[in-house]
């Protein structure tokens, strides 16, 4: 998936010469997964569908539809031999003209970011595409209950699906979710590590609050999902944190990481906790803890060292790139765990 961000500006600069170029369903191993998308312009493109030939026949396609004023159409490419790509899958494109018409929805779009209750929904009719988002699930309620079910689906699991049309497979509806964002971390210390991993992982669909009590260690500029936060008592700030966040704690004293890890582990509602340090503070952090009144139970959710057991190093980039996989573990662990809850519930009903 692609930040609209840059895609509604570049339709913006000319509403009427631009194709967006969606992925549609996918079997097997693809190079990018349903909903990814880009947008082609006569001389640009934004954001990426995968590279490699499936893309460049994606983009060539584009821009045949722009120059002779053509209507959408699927691509449905084997990913062979034949496109010099060894996937072995097989994938859908979806190629829609954008023109002034679109700006209802482009603006839906801009106002649904970050919201966790709206969808995209677009609707592919006998070759013909239309969007809409949906920001309240009582206004499909009545008219379609597999609908529903889909779009509540895609809510729960931020993961976009396509339900298809079963009198005809060509017609179809990709719901997709207006929060692209996989998860949140809110991220305790502006050190050397700590900018290490905003470099790594602000490159991904997530969204980040970075917190230091020293305002000159932050950046000048800052990726646009990463919000600065200056606070003379960091442990205060947990108490904005969303629900299900992902926390590194890695200040500049050890008093203080004590803190945020109790904090942070009182809250109990926590996706993923990474101190940063050694098997020994570990180990003091825990006896510590256990004085509090922590129990094993809770502990057990507090990960330290950080990072994958596998793939050492002590450079700042190298401790960024294993913590931020771990992280992605986790969320896809996570994942998979709502997934099946989901197809458990819905199989007992």
């Amino acid at each position: 998936m692609t930040n609209w961000t840059d895609i509604i500006k570049t339709y913006r600069t000319n509403p009427n010469s631009s194709v967006l170029v969606t992925v549609g369903s996918v079997l097997g191993s693809t190079p990018r997964e349903t909903s990814a998308r880009m947008l082609v312009t006569t001389d640009d493109t934004i954001g990426t569908i995968g590279g490699g030939q499936l893309e460049f026949i994606a983009i060539e396609q584009a821009r045949e539809i722009l120059e002779n004023n053509g209507n959408a159409e699927i691509l449905k490419l084997p990913l062979g031999p034949e496109l010099a790509q060894c996937c072995g899958g097989s994938v859908e494109i979806l190629l829609t003209p954008l023109s002034k018409n679109d700006e209802n929805w482009i603006t839906s779009i801009e106002v649904a970011q970050g919201s966790l209750n709206s969808v995209l929904l677009t609707n592919w009719n006998n070759g013909k595409a239309s969007r809409t988002v949906i920001n309240d699930t009582r206004n499909v309620r009545a008219i379609d209950p597999i609908l529903l079910d889909g779009i509540e689906s895609v809510i729960q699991s931020n993961v976009p699906t396509i339900i298809r049309n079963p009198r005809s497979s060509d017609n179809f509806t990709l719901i997709e979710p207006t929060n692209e964002s996989l998860f949140h971390l809110t991220l305790f210390g502006a050190g050397h590590v700590g900018k290490a991993i905003i470099n790594t992982l602000s490159q991904l669909p997530c969204t980040i609050t970075w917190i230091d009590e020293r305002e000159e260690m932050f950046p000048d500029e800052l990726p646009k999902n990463v919000e600065k936060v200056v606070a003379a008592s960091p442990v205060h700030q947990l108490v904005d944190a969303p629900a299900a966040s992902f926390y590194l704690v890695m200040t500049h004293s050890h008093q203080l990481d004590l803190e945020l890890c109790a904090g942070i582990l009182k809250r109990g509602d926590s996706a993923y906790l990474g101190l940063i340090g050694s098997k020994t503070k570990r180990n003091k952090f825990f006896s510590r803890l256990k004085l509090r009144g922590f129990e094993e139970r809770q502990l057990a959710g507090l990960t330290c060292p950080i990072g994958l057991e596998n793939l050492e190093g002590k450079r700042p980039a190298q401790i960024a790139i294993s913590v931020s996989a771990q992280i992605l573990q986790r969320q896809q662990v996570r994942q998979q765990v709502e997934e099946q809850e989901k197809t458990s519930l819905y199989l007992h009903n």
